[in-house]
């Protein structure tokens, strides 16, 4: 396991950890008949946990015959005007995360559909350098399909615009 990825497996067993505390101690578990605000989230922290436990014990238990030899050394240069692989993953790691931070800054105070609008459109034209066609009926589509899910179907109570009140 290479040192990035040891950090990141560490990352998720301690969101996990934390996710599951918040939940048990802040949220409320509830009962199973009658589940609290943070049963599904300890759920998913324990999940974490679990998973990454699994990640980290992998290379011991799992001994691959191409872990085994050492892979071929890539020699060739990048080509001109094409950027480096990890840089272009790091950006675009970058940019996803400055897109959900404003999302979750926006989504109370402007509602949930603007919010879904703006932060889906973004991500489309932005991170994923889509056209805007293309990320406009992806943006409308996905924001659509959403609030059809969580107000509809599962009668979640989202945040309206307060523009329109």
């Amino acid at each position: 396991m290479s040192k990035s990825q040891s950090i990141a497996n560490l990352i998720t067993i301690a969101l996990g950890i934390f996710v599951a505390y918040h939940s048990y101690h802040v949220l409320k578990l509830g009962i199973l008949i009658i589940p609290g605000a943070g049963f599904l989230p300890f759920l998913c922290g324990l999940a974490l946990v679990v998973l990454g436990i699994i990640w980290r014990l992998q290379p011991l238990l799992f001994k691959s015959p191409s872990t085994a030899a050492p892979a071929a050394v890539r020699t060739e240069a990048v080509g001109e005007g094409e950027p480096a692989p990890l840089a272009v993953s790091r950006a675009k790691l970058a940019l996803a995360f400055a897109a959900t931070v404003i999302y979750a800054a926006l989504f109370e105070r402007i509602g949930f559909f603007l919010a879904t609008l703006l932060f889906m459109l973004g991500w489309q034209v932005i991170v994923e350098r889509q056209r805007w066609l293309k990320a406009v009926i992806i943006t409308v589509l996905c924001t659509v399909a959403m609030y059809s899910l969580f107000r509809l179907l599962l009668h979640v109570e989202l945040p309206s615009n307060p523009f329109l009140s």
